[in-house]
């Protein structure tokens, strides 16, 4: 329980304590961090599918498959980015600020879940709705918690724009993966969504979600 609290609190931004500041304290909190995102990321998972056994155990692995990866595609480049930036930042805060976006935003859908597998039993429009909803905000709240926990780690003069640079590469590589990964592992949802034709056919949609029952 106390690893939960201390990644919440890593994830909103906060100092982290002195005993979860040694090398390999880091590596236990990145790693559990990425566990628990795992998990978060199967319980949405079963929500989103619910309304189909099959689907929904699908999900299962599918959903965790399609984070896990996107942070596997993300993290050499992240790496490779910070260490060509030249900031003073370390490895292990990018890593923890990383980690931390992650988890916070797949702690996100896991709040959701229930609602979601809700309003897919009862809802013909509300569940796609809730169910696209957050994704979105699970994103938003991940890049939010991602750069905030990372600025909020800087020394005294290091200049902000240095670290700037990993993080955003971070983040697009992993938004870039997360599309095509999502249209790979399709179907997720029960319905056919925009997202399931990867990034040709969001192209295509442009800021339209269309959805449409699946065949």
């Amino acid at each position: 329980m106390g690893t939960l609290v201390t990644l919440i609190d890593i994830a909103c931004g906060r100092p982290i304590p002195a005993e979860d500041s040694g090398r390999s304290r880091r590596m236990q909190l990145i790693v559990f961090a990425l566990l628990a995102s795992l998990v978060f990321a199967a319980v949405w998972g079963l929500a989103a599918g619910s309304r189909s056994a099959g689907l929904a155990l699908a999900n299962v692995y599918k959903v965790p498959m399609v984070v896990l990866l996107s942070c596997a595609f993300a993290a050499p480049a992240g790496l490779l980015a910070w260490r060509l930036s030249g900031t003073r930042v370390r490895g292990s805060d990018l890593a923890l600020g990383f980690t931390g976006g992650v988890f916070g935003g797949t702690l996100v859908l896991a709040v959701f879940a229930p609602l979601v597998a809700l309003y897919y039993h009862s809802s013909a429009w509300a569940g796609p709705v809730l169910g696209l909803g957050s994704v979105g905000l699970a994103l938003l709240t991940g890049t939010t918690m991602f750069v905030r926990g990372v600025v909020r780690r800087l020394e005294p003069g290091t200049k902000m724009r240095t670290v700037l640079l990993p993080v955003a590469v971070t983040l697009g590589m992993q938004l870039l993966t997360l599309v095509q990964l999502a249209s790979l592992a399709s179907p997720i949802f029960p319905e056919r969504t925009v997202f399931g034709g990867g990034i040709d056919h969001l192209a295509q949609s442009s800021h339209t979600l269309p959805i449409a029952p699946a065949e």
